[in-house]
């Protein structure tokens, strides 16, 4: 194993990080808002719908990339490799992200994300907190 093979592989999972991320970011509220409006959805399960489709994209562009860097590298699988790299991507895209929000911010806009209780009034708001126990603010 030499430092370039390594470094290689590194990259790959950083791409998946950043991929992943990046689907998270735009993709999972407006799916959560989508799977809260079928009939027998709740917070949950629209949740892991969002969650369990944004990931799926995301293995699927990134193993095909994978599998193309890896017809013509050779790279190595290990598991602390692929977590270092997903994490190190992810914080790539939470810096894109937060560069972003500055920019918008020193422009004069506001930064607006879709929140899924935001159409809720109070009193729905109540009966969700005291049913479930937690805040939704």
């Amino acid at each position: 194993m030499t430092p370039v093979m390594l470094m290689r592989s590194l990259l790959s999972t950083i791409l998946f990080g950043i991929i992943d991320g990046t689907l998270f970011l735009l993709t999972e509220k407006t799916l959560q808002c989508t799977f809260k409006k079928v009939p027998g959805f709740d917070d949950n399960m629209a949740e892991l719908a969002a969650g369990g489709i944004a990931a799926s994209i995301a293995i699927f562009i990134t193993f095909y990339t994978y599998d193309m860097i890896h017809s013509y590298y050779r790279l190595v699988d290990h598991p602390l490799l692929d977590s270092l790299g997903v994490l190190i991507g992810t914080v790539i895209v939470l810096f894109g992200y937060y560069l972003y929000t500055v920019y918008k911010k020193e422009m004069g806009e506001e930064v607006k994300m879709i929140h899924p209780m935001k159409n809720l009034n109070e009193k729905a708001k109540e009966e969700l907190t005291n049913q479930h126990q937690f805040s939704l603010e």
